[in-house]
């Protein structure tokens, strides 16, 4: 069953790929990024389930954590760089 979850968040991290090339504005491309992210994120923890390895379930939150402040410095360019209208 984990097989069938890993196929489905990888086809789905990878229609988020294509968005993060592809997205007409800045702000589609970092909400691509974003999901992209989490995807990783859960296909981290579901090898790691896959594997019965523990060790990636660390790495996985490790990744979680740098994964947010990489947010952070995106919504913190977005906010500069943002014309008003």
């Amino acid at each position: 069953m984990i097989e069938v979850t890993l196929v489905f968040t990888v086809a789905a991290s990878l229609v988020c790929f294509v968005r993060l090339m592809l997205g007409p504005t800045l702000v589609d491309r970092i909400i691509a990024g974003s999901v992209v992210g989490t995807m990783l994120f859960a296909l981290i923890l579901l090898l790691g389930l896959f594997l019965e390895e523990p060790m990636m379930i660390d790495v996985a939150l490790v990744y979680s954590v740098l994964h947010f402040a990489d947010m952070l410095i995106y919504a913190k360019y977005l906010g500069r760089h943002r014309r008003v209208a």
